[in-house]
């Protein structure tokens, strides 16, 4: 299933810590295929502020050359609004294919089917409630 960084960033806090030995082994995998690489943290750069976690969620390549632009990021914003030919906003790290098998679904399903009963539900967790369960 693809997923984005927020969705995956989600399910990682939404995935139960407790429960069966056989489940316990499959959550395990789970979170590990949702974590992200070394390479990822490094690109989105997940800081604390306050009591959220922020990311860089883009960046500015040329187009011509495909590289990443580099420097002050209210300069390059300016660049990419008067040479927009030139230069491209693009997602840091895309929806990325996270394989989650059956059981773990069932446990998804389970826990957004839970925090929406309990009207706990927020606005981020809509896509993932879509995903999951229609």
């Amino acid at each position: 299933m693809k997923l984005t960084v927020l969705e995956r960033l989600l399910l990682l806090n939404i995935l139960p810590a407790e429960g069966s030995y056989t489940n316990l082994k499959l959550l395990r995998e789970a979170k590990e295929n949702l974590s992200f690489t070394e390479e990822e943290n490094r690109e989105l750069g997940f800081r604390q502020q306050a009591d959220q976690i922020i990311w860089n969620e883009f960046q500015t390549i040329n187009k011509a050359t495909g590289k990443k632009v580099e420097g002050d990021p209210a300069l390059v914003s300016k660049m990419i609004n008067k040479n927009p030919d030139t230069f491209d906003k693009v997602s840091v790290v895309g929806e990325k294919e996270i394989d989650i098998g059956e059981v773990v679904t069932q446990i998804i399903v389970k826990e957004l089917k839970k925090l929406n009963d309990g009207e706990k539900l927020k606005n981020e967790h809509v896509s993932l409630y879509e995903k999951f369960i229609g």
